[in-house]
């Protein structure tokens, strides 16, 4: 092999283990904002407390 051939082997293998390092991380990311979402969401009846709240401080005013 010459010196071409080693550094293209060298350059691919190196960028197949960025690409697996980049994978893993993207779906780590993934299943955390999953996670974020299910935590943020409301229930309808926390929604309907708010909204009654809201009504409260409009006809309040």
């Amino acid at each position: 092999m010459n010196f071409y051939e080693i550094m293209a082997t060298v350059l691919s293998i190196f960028s197949i283990f960025v690409y697996f390092t980049l994978f893993i991380t993207t779906i780590q990311l993934k299943k955390e904002l999953k996670q974020l979402k299910q935590s943020t969401r409301l229930t309808e009846e926390e929604l309907e407390k708010i909204n009654e709240r809201l009504e409260k401080l409009k006809t309040s005013k």
